[in-house]
């Protein structure tokens, strides 16, 4: 294999970390959109209603509330078939209509100072076909309220008895589709958000939980890390198969013969590339996601998506080189060799995705293209690198501090092709020998032949004589 071909297999490999935390990053992102969307509203929501009193526009500050945090809520668990929004025409029992693509739903919201209030305002039977929505601090008063209302009136006004049974039966504190709510908000803290815009015209986020870590769970990053898992190891299979398919159909164009032994060789190249990627991939993608929603902490809420995936990548390499060492595969010089080579072909690669996503700002195409280019180049570089070094350390006798090694030693297989005899000596015994006389013969010499020997790499980093 070529350093080019050996290069690109590892940058396709190896870009799924990067390609992992590119779309965990984005989720989160998503959700912070939709969370500064619910922002707005309710900033718009309280402008709308400046010079009215806070008790007053609490009320409409939590419909806003409820409406907004199911859209930001069905973000973060990945369904984007969820919509709601304050309808405010004043309609008896439709504050708030939402559902989704198959169905449609209204929801009526009291925010009075009690919740003996609120479930004599519920108890209008005119509510029937509505959800009932009540501050999250009052819901259990407002339950106890509406059966105790219920069971007074049940013999002398049924029709008000039915009403406030079915506020006990069904009022809540949020509105929910297929299982995803909204955030419950208390009394007290919707009149504090309309008495925050009254007075400086913005809330902290954080104080009333509108940010990622309150919206995200930890089944939200391991949902999208399995998603990022599946697409990296799709994109490995088409980036590993492109160059064996390019290469069985040139050979069937040129032969006319189709050569089933490439099959083979492909496929097997493409599993073990594909299972490593989607390895990479899934958990830069944990990685990414848990800091990016600050699940692990604020501080690492900055981090880049980049950076997690250059890092993964190059952790599960250097596992995955020790690994080949610790069985005895490689060599200590060739671990030395390939965890170097690798860290440096991450490093490029991840620049170029960066310089990549700059000049073609298309989601992930960018930073494809640039990994590619960067981290191939970056492990041909150190390949070319190395070869200029081990021709050095043959000139010279270095030994590139103890990572090459210069062996003076012949091999025998080079001295016999060389033409010498060559003998494994053993234990032997000395036996005296009496000379008693002698004759000497003469010979004449015809010639000595020899073959000069001259030194080269003849294995892995290691300097010797060769022919």
């Amino acid at each position: 294999m070529t350093d080019f071909a050996d290069a690109y297999y590892k940058a396709s490999r190896d870009f799924s970390g990067i390609m992992g935390s590119l779309e965990s990053a984005e989720f989160v992102n998503d959700v912070q959109v939709a969370i500064d969307a619910a922002l707005e509203a309710l900033m718009k929501e309280a402008d709308r209603r400046t010079n009215v009193d806070v008790d007053y526009v609490k009320g409409h500050i939590a419909e806003v509330w409820h409406a907004e945090t199911l859209k930001v809520s069905a973000v973060a668990k990945g369904n984007d078939d969820i919509w709601a929004n304050v309808v405010g025409n004043n309609k008896t029992g439709q504050d708030i209509n939402y559902g989704n693509s198959e169905t449609a739903s209204f929801a009526e919201l009291k925010y009075y100072k009690t919740a003996e209030d609120n479930a004599r305002q519920l108890g209008n039977p005119d509510y029937a076909n509505s959800q009932k929505i009540v501050p999250t601090d009052q819901l259990e008063g407002v339950i106890a309220d509406s059966q105790k209302q219920a069971t007074r009136n049940q013999d002398i006004r049924p029709e008000v008895a039915a009403a406030y049974q079915d506020t006990a039966d069904t009022v809540n504190d949020r509105i929910e589709v297929d299982g995803i709510m909204s955030r419950p908000l208390s009394e007290n803290d919707a009149k504090s958000i309309a008495s925050d815009f009254k007075c400086d015209g913005e809330i902290d986020p954080d104080t009333y939980g509108l940010n990622t870590e309150s919206f995200i769970e930890w089944s939200d990053i391991f949902r999208e890390s399995g998603s990022a898992a599946l697409n990296a190891a799709a994109f490995s299979v088409a980036m590993t198969a492109a160059p064996h398919v390019y290469r069985i159909v040139a050979q069937y164009m040129q032969s006319g013969q189709l050569d089933v032994r490439l099959i083979p060789e492909g496929a097997g190249k493409v599993l073990s590339s594909s299972s490593g990627a989607g390895l990479r991939g899934g958990l830069a993608a944990v990685i990414t996601g848990s800091c990016k929603a600050g699940l692990l902490g604020q501080s690492l809420k900055g981090i880049s998506p980049t950076a997690v995936g250059i890092a993964t990548a190059m952790a599960l390499n250097s596992i995955e080189n020790s690994w080949r060492y610790a069985q005895g595969q490689i060599t200590g010089k060739e671990l030395a060799f390939h965890s170097s080579r690798d860290a440096v072909a991450l490093m490029t690669g991840g620049v170029g995705a960066l310089l990549g996503q700059m000049i073609i700002p298309v989601p992930v195409l960018g930073a494809l293209l640039g990994n590619l280019v960067g981290s191939t180049l970056g492990a041909i570089g150190v390949s070319y690198a190395n070869n200029k070094v081990l021709g050095i350390c043959v000139e010279s006798g270095w030994t590139f501090w103890g990572l090459v090694d210069q062996s003076y030693d012949v091999p025998e297989e080079v001295l016999r092709e060389s033409g010498f005899d060559l003998f494994a000596h053993q234990v032997f015994r000395l036996e005296q020998l009496n000379i008693t006389r002698f004759n000497t013969q003469s010979y004449q010499a015809t010639g000595l032949g020899f073959t000069v020997l001259r030194r080269g790499v003849i294995s892995f980093n290691t300097v010797g004589y060769q022919q």
